[in-house]
C-alpha cells in the first residue's frame, strides 16, 4: 500500500442528474437490500405527480438514500443501461482513475456500510445524502493494481458464495426436517414401531368419553361454563387417515377453559403482573419472556386470566404468516397473564398432553387444513377467532402415545438444534473469513463516521427545520401522522407513531380508530391507510 493515494469519495464520485424527459414506469430500477444488487422494478401503477426521474447508465455507482446502511447499493449492470430512478436513488459517474467496483467494495468491506446508519438524518424516513458521503476517505492504488485486486476478490467471493449457498441449503433442510418430524408425529408415523411393541389399555374413544364425563361434572358444579354441543364431524372434513387406536375430535371437546387475553392498557412497572404478547410466541412454538409489559396486580381480569402450567397460548391476530402461532406455558402458576391478541386455552391435562396439542397446531398439516382456510384478513391484520379455534379437528391418540410422541419430537429437535448450531457456526466462519479478507484489502478507518456526524447535521439541518413535526415523532398520534403525510403503508404508520416499540398497542389504537372512532380507513391502494373523508 506504499503507493496508494488517499482520496475523498467526493473526488471520485459526481452525481448524475440527467433528467428523463419522458418518464416510463416500465423503465424503472430499484436497489435491493442486503447487497442484493440492482434490478428492474416490478411493474406498478404510479400516479402522475411532481416526482422527477433521472436516466441512469451502466457502470454508475448507485444507492438508496433510505437504505444505504442496509446494503442498498451497487453498480448498474449493462442490461439496465438507460433505466430511471428518482433522486431518492441517486447514481454517480465514477472518475476515470477508479473502477466502480472499487467504490462498491469500499462500502462492502468489513460490513462498513452498516456503520453508516448513524449518518442517516430526517424525520420518519431517514436518509443519507450524497454530501454526507463525499468526505469519507478511501485509499486508491493505480488502475492496474485495482484490477489485479478486484480480480482476486471476485474470484475469492465466487468460490465462497458457492459454499455459503450450500450451507444455507443445509439450514433450510434442517428447518424442513423439524417440520417433517412434527408432521409424521401427528399422522401416526413416528410411533408406528412404538404401537407394535406396546399394549395400550384403552383407545382414544375411551379417553374422550372420560373427558366428556369430567366436563359434565364440572358444568354441574358450575366450575366451568357450559359449551354449545360441538358439531358432528363428517367424513368430508377429515383431512387424513389416522391409526385405529386414535380418534378425531374438535378441540372444544378437550378444552376445560378458554378466554381471550386482557385488553387493559399496559405499563412498564416490573412490579406488576407481566403480560405476554404476540411477540412472545416464536414461530417454532415456544414462549420467550423478554420485552414484557405489565398490568396492575389488582386488575379485574385477574386471577381468571393468569396462566397456569400447561395452558396453551394461541396468537389469534397478527400478519397472515404469523397468525396461529401457539406455545405451551410451563412455569409458575398465577404469575403471567396475556394480551387480547392471544387466547388462553386450558385443557384436561389428566387426559391430554398440552405439548402434543401444541405440536399439532404448529404442524404444517394443521396449518394447511385447519388454520389457513379460515383466516380472515382485514386492514393488514389476519385473524383467527377463538370460535374457529374451538372447531378445528384434532387427532387424539391414547395418552401414553401422546406422551411418547412429545418425547420423540423433543429428542429429534435436540438433534436438529445441535446440527443447526454446527451449520450456523460454519456459516459464521465463512462470513467472518470473507469480511476479514475484504477489510484487510480495503482498510477503511471506521472512525471517519464519528467525525462526519457533526458535518452531516449541518448538511441536513435546514431541511429538518422545514418539517412540521419534531424529531420526537414517536410521540405522535396516528391521526396527526396521516394528516401531515397523507396515506401511507401500515408499517410506516406504526414506525412513526408513539407505538413504534409496541406493535400490540399500535393494533389496539388502529382498531379503535377504524372500528369505533371511524377516523382511519383502509385505502383503495392495498396495504395503505388513510384518513376518512370526515377528517
Amino acid at each position: 500500500m506504499k503507493n496508494w493515494i488517499e482520496k475523498k469519495i467526493g473526488e471520485l464520485l459526481s452525481e448524475s442528474k440527467i433528467e428523463s424527459l419522458n418518464p416510463d414506469t416500465n423503465n424503472r430500477l430499484r436497489v435491493k437490500l442486503n447487497l442484493g444488487g440492482i434490478e428492474k422494478r416490478p411493474d406498478t401503477t404510479d400516479k402522475e405527480g411532481a416526482t422527477k426521474y433521472f436516466k441512469r447508465k451502466a457502470g454508475q455507482f448507485i444507492y438508496g438514500k433510505q437504505n444505504l446502511h442496509k446494503g442498498a447499493f451497487g453498480i448498474i449492470p449493462l442490461e439496465l443501461d438507460g433505466f430511471e430512478s428518482s433522486s431518492d436513488i441517486p447514481a454517480f459517474d465514477v472518475h476515470q482513475s477508479c473502477y466502480p467496483e472499487w467504490i462498491f467494495y469500499y462500502f462492502k468491506q468489513g460490513n462498513f456500510y452498516l456503520k453508516l446508519e448513524s449518518l442517516a438524518k430526517g424525520v420518519g424516513s431517514k436518509r443519507i445524502q450524497p454530501n454526507q458521503l463525499f468526505n469519507l476517505k478511501i485509499l486508491l492504488p493505480s488502475l492496474e493494481e485495482q484490477r489485479r485486486i478486484l480480480d482476486e476478490v471476485e474470484s475469492f467471493e465466487e468460490k465462497y458464495s458457492k459454499i455459503h449457498k450450500e450451507i444455507e441449503n443445509q439450514l433450510d433442510l434442517t428447518y424442513k426436517l423439524k417440520k417433517s418430524f412434527i408432521n409424521e408425529a401427528v399422522v401416526g408415523k413416528l410411533t408406528e414401531k412404538w404401537r407394535e411393541n406396546n399394549i395400550v389399555a384403552s383407545n382414544a374413544k375411551t379417553l374422550l368419553k372420560e373427558i366428556k364425563l369430567e366436563k359434565a361434572r364440572l358444568i354441574t358444579e358450575k366450575k366451568v361454563p357450559k359449551e354449545k354441543t360441538s358439531k358432528v364431524i363428517i367424513n368430508s372434513e377429515i383431512p387424513y387417515e389416522i391409526p385405529a387406536s386414535w380418534s378425531w375430535t374438535r378441540l372444544v371437546d378437550v378444552i376445560r377453559f378458554m378466554a381471550y387475553g386482557t385488553s387493559q392498557k399496559t405499563n412498564d412497572n416490573s412490579d406488576d403482573v407481566p403480560v405476554l404478547r404476540m411477540g412472545n410466541i416464536t414461530s417454532d412454538g415456544k414462549l420467550i419472556f423478554d420485552n414484557l409489559k405489565y398490568i396492575p396486580t389488582q386488575h379485574k381480569d385477574l386471577p381468571k386470566l393468569y396462566l397456569n402450567s400447561g395452558d396453551l397460548v394461541f396468537n389469534r391476530t397478527n400478519s397472515y404468516e404469523l397468525v396461529g402461532k401457539s406455545a405451551v406455558y410451563i412455569g409458575e402458576e398465577n404469575m403471567y397473564t396475556l394480551a387480547s391478541y392471544l387466547i388462553k386455552v386450558s385443557l384436561f391435562k389428566e387426559h391430554i398432553n398440552p405439548e402434543y396439542i401444541n405440536y399439532y397446531i404448529i404442524s404444517p398439516i394443521c396449518r394447511k387444513t385447519q388454520i389457513e382456510p379460515q383466516i380472515i384478513v382485514q386492514t393488514n391484520q389476519a385473524n383467527f377467532s377463538g370460535s374457529k379455534l374451538k372447531n378445528i379437528l384434532v387427532p387424539i391418540p391414547p395418552l401414553s402415545e401422546q406422551n411418547e410422541i412429545v418425547e420423540k419430537i423433543k429428542n429429534l429437535q435436540i438433534y436438529c438444534s445441535n446440527l443447526e448450531q454446527k451449520i450456523v457456526q460454519n456459516l459464521n466462519d465463512i462470513n467472518s473469513l470473507i469480511t476479514t479478507t475484504l477489510k484487510d484489502t480495503f482498510r477503511v478507518d471506521s472512525s471517519q463516521i464519528e467525525r462526519l456526524k457533526s458535518d452531516s447535521n449541518k448538511v441536513v439541518g435546514e431541511s429538518i427545520k422545514k418539517i412540521n413535526y419534531h424529531l420526537n415523532h414517536s410521540l405522535m398520534e396516528l391521526i396527526e401522522i396521516l394528516k401531515q403525510n397523507g396515506k401511507m403503508p401500515a408499517i410506516d404508520l406504526w414506525k412513526m407513531s408513539k407505538h413504534e416499540n409496541d406493535i400490540d398497542s399500535f393494533y389496539d389504537d388502529l382498531k379503535q380508530q377504524i372500528q369505533v372512532n371511524k377516523t382511519i380507513k383502509e385505502s383503495v391502494e392495498k396495504g395503505f391507510l388513510e384518513l376518512t373523508n370526515e377528517n
